[in-house]
């Protein structure tokens, strides 16, 4: 009867150690897949950053003053007078291939 009580008490605490291993595991787990939630939102949150602010720099740098300005100073581009310009209608790129 002793080593029936023995071989019960040892499955019983082997088995509390089971679970007690199992729920620190799973506890350490947890926590550690917390603080990668909370990293990958702080990247989240940074990658949203930037891109508020390049859809902000992509409105600035589009703007037509802008354009004008760096056509005119850096380029040494102007606006072109009557004699240079040749009106080209629709059906003439039609014809010549250049028209998609």
């Amino acid at each position: 009867m002793r080593a029936r009580y023995l071989a019960l008490w040892t499955a019983a605490v082997f088995s509390t150690a089971a679970a007690l291993i199992a729920h620190v595991t799973l506890r350490f787990e947890t926590v550690r897949l917390g603080y990668e939630v909370g990293k990958a939102r702080r990247v989240q949150q940074g990658l949203i950053e930037n891109r508020r602010l390049l859809s902000l720099e992509a409105a600035t740098l589009s703007q037509a003053d802008r354009v004008e300005m760096v056509a005119r100073g850096h380029l040494s581009m102007d606006v072109a007078d009557s004699p240079r310009i040749i009106a080209v209608d629709r059906q003439t790129l039609r014809t010549s291939g250049r028209a998609q």
